[in-house]
């Protein structure tokens, strides 16, 4: 059977560019080179197969579809780059909103997850939505690529589980550069992230590792932020318990860029000038981080309902789903802070500058912490 697919898709070589096959094992290889379409390659390719992509721009042709490359099935997606000068561009035709979407075939009921899948060394750009965005996947690595102006968020893992999200960079966007939302078990490790609005963001998730990333120049380094701010319909929540973040021995700083957002959005309500944000979460480790020249707060610590007081998202005109709103069980340990709160935005928040705020919660802990940070505690919290 895998043979005579093969045959099929050399036959589709001539006809459409769908790239050039070969067979080891029950695996297959097929490589594309400019002028031929990677969608074409990976719909004519079988569960397990390798797609290699030579260097080039890529433009595949709308087609009705919302993404430039979508994957329904397990792949090696494998780019033949040599960043940051040799690239293998994704770019957007009109009408395309992702750059590259992974997500099951829509079924009734609803097909599994998809099991395995690679994503090396793509640079994705200007896509209006998402660059690279990943929907009920596991066993995924995202290795390896760029994400340059995605204008929502740039890499985007949902729904989904025990991923590896590495060595990749990501900048220009109006949300999040990497957002990982309603997962579990993901790595975020060695990556480069920056110029958005919040660098990295975790939401509704169990078991995330968020470690040596560089995190500059955004508005928000890196936002673990209450349920209520996720983009994901209550309902379509995974059943787990949320927290158990472990941020470990990252670089965040001069994250100080202007908000952006469009008026009125919840995103508008981020102050400038913030390292490490804690909004209404529990279960967090934050240990060994070096978080400098941040102009509000390397890390800031508060209730979900005290931070959007005075905003149309506050807790009395729109209740939030979960009752618990205060940072609990949380865990401030030997980070190196330097230089942080110099120059806050004007506002209520403005005089609580700090290299460390935390105003709520409880069985919350710090020890460890560069011995000369500026910290406000409210309660004060114990050591570790």
């Amino acid at each position: 059977m895998k043979s005579y697919r093969v045959s099929i898709c050399a036959v589709l070589v001539l006809a459409f560019g769908c790239g050039e096959s070969t067979q080891s094992g029950t695996a297959t290889s097929i490589t594309v080179k400019p002028g031929q379409s990677i969608q074409t390659a990976v719909t004519n390719a079988a569960a397990g197969d390798t797609i290699i992509v030579m260097p080039g721009d890529y433009t595949e042709p709308y087609s009705g579809d919302e993404a430039a490359i979508h994957v329904t099935k397990p792949l090696k997606l494998i780019a033949q780059s040599d960043l940051p000068g040799v690239k293998v561009r994704i770019l957007p035709s009109p009408g395309q909103k992702h750059g590259i979407l992974v997500a099951p075939a829509p079924a009734t009921p609803p097909n599994p997850d998809i099991d395995g899948l690679t994503i090396q060394g793509f640079t994705v750009e200007g896509f209006p939505n998402m660059g690279i965005y990943l929907q009920h996947v596991k066993n995924y690595t995202i290795e390896g690529n760029e994400s340059i102006n995605n204008l929502e968020n740039g890499i985007f893992p949902t729904l989904s589980a025990n991923g590896l999200v590495k060595k990749n960079v990501a900048y220009g966007s109006q949300d999040s550069a990497l957002w990982v939302e309603g997962s579990e078990n993901v790595r975020v490790i060695n990556n480069d992230i920056h110029n958005s609005l919040t660098g990295i963001e975790i939401t509704i998730s169990k078991e995330i590792t968020v470690e040596t990333n560089d995190v500059h120049d955004n508005t928000i380094g890196v936002g673990l932020y209450y349920p209520a701010t996720a983009g994901l319909p209550q309902n379509e929540w995974p059943a787990l318990d949320y927290g158990h973040l472990h941020i470990l021995d990252n670089y965040v700083h001069d994250n100080n860029s202007p908000n952006t957002a469009a008026a009125g959005s919840e995103t508008s309500q981020l102050p400038y000038g913030g390292g490490i944000l804690l909004l209404g979460v529990n279960h967090i480790d934050v240990q060994m981080n070096r978080i400098n020249d941040n102009d509000f707060f390397g890390i800031a610590m508060l209730d979900y309902c005290v931070a959007t007081a005075g905003t149309p998202f506050n807790c009395t005109t729109k209740p939030p789903p979960v009752a618990e709103t205060t940072p609990d069980y949380n865990q401030l340990i030997s980070n190196e802070l330097a230089n942080n709160g110099t120059a806050p935005p004007s506002g209520p928040f403005a005089a609580l500058a700090a290299d460390i705020i935390a105003l709520a919660g409880t069985n919350n802990c710090a020890s460890g912490n560069t011995p000369t940070a500026k910290t406000i505690f409210l309660p004060d919290l114990p050591g570790c």
